[in-house]
């Protein structure tokens, strides 16, 4: 399945994609966070086949949740290190943290240009975790993962980059588009095996596959469990691959009036405008 929050006369309602539609699946649970929690999907499953259709382009689709926590993964495709003149190749996964203020969902228009002049995109494969983990080993991960989305870790180099202001840098209002969907696990039967892609003003930016990962998911969840507990609904992302914009030469960041793209096999794509 591919679970969705969808806005119908201003009221948001959990749903599930059709082609051209979406089936309302709000009798089941109040979110998505709410069936992840519960341990609702079967039930959501069984009622999907009556559940009422709404066509697609008479609602607008949100963040299809709201996680506890949002851990990006640092430096985790090859060609992302090898493109960043000053990396060091990571001997153990590095992770930063995404706040509740920079998520928004799929068509949010997203603004810094007051703030920042160097705005950059990056691709994001994303796991939303199902179980709760905490200090588990690396054979427990994969049960664990309730299913995957995409996040554009929009960042500010010029903030993030002076004095190594990441947290500040990474987090403006409406730097973590989350979407369009969180496709179920069984969507997904290789995640270490995903194409990734970024388009800006449709132009290719980044090409990518999970299959350049330095880390795989177990080890990145796993590594990530033994500091901090995982709860169901939490969102750990993976890394971003090679072409972002801050490496490229010469350098493209976003700019009001631009549309970014990003977009991963099973998921869908993820667009979203910049704007002044």
């Amino acid at each position: 399945m591919r679970l969705v929050t969808f806005i119908e006369d201003g009221t948001e309602k959990l749903g599930a994609l059709e082609a051209g539609s979406v089936r309302d699946l709000s009798s089941v649970a109040s979110s998505l966070l709410d069936l992840i929690r519960t341990n609702a999907l079967p039930a959501a499953r069984a009622a999907l086949p009556a559940a009422r259709r709404v066509p697609l382009d008479s609602v607008r689709l949100a963040a299809p949740l709201r996680p506890g926590k949002v851990l990006c993964s640092g430096i985790n495709y090859r060609g992302h290190a090898e493109e960043n003149p000053k990396a060091v190749m990571p001997t153990e996964p590095f992770f930063f943290a995404k706040l509740p203020n920079a998520v928004v969902g799929p068509e949010a228009r997203i603004s810094g240009a007051m703030r920042t002049e160097q705005m950059d995109y990056e691709v994001e494969f994303s796991v939303v975790i199902g179980r709760r983990l905490s200090r588990s080993a690396e054979a427990d991960v994969m049960p664990a993962i309730f299913g995957y989305t995409l996040l554009n870790d929009v960042s500010a180099r010029d903030v993030q980059f002076k004095d190594m202001q990441i947290t500040l840098g990474k987090n403006l209002d409406g730097f973590a588009p989350i979407g369009p969907c969180v496709a179920t696990a069984d969507e997904i039967p290789d995640p270490d095996r995903v194409a990734l892609k970024t388009r800006l003003n449709g132009e290719t930016m980044q090409d990518g596959s999970t299959a350049d990962w330095l880390f795989p998911l177990p080890r990145l969840v796993s590594f990530l469990s033994q500091v901090m507990t995982l709860e169901p609904g939490d969102i750990v992302t993976t890394g971003t691959p090679a072409g972002v914009g801050v490496f490229r030469k010469p350098q493209v960041f976003m700019k009001p009036g631009d549309v970014i793209e990003i977009e991963a096999e099973g998921v869908g794509v993820l667009r979203n405008t910049i704007v002044e």
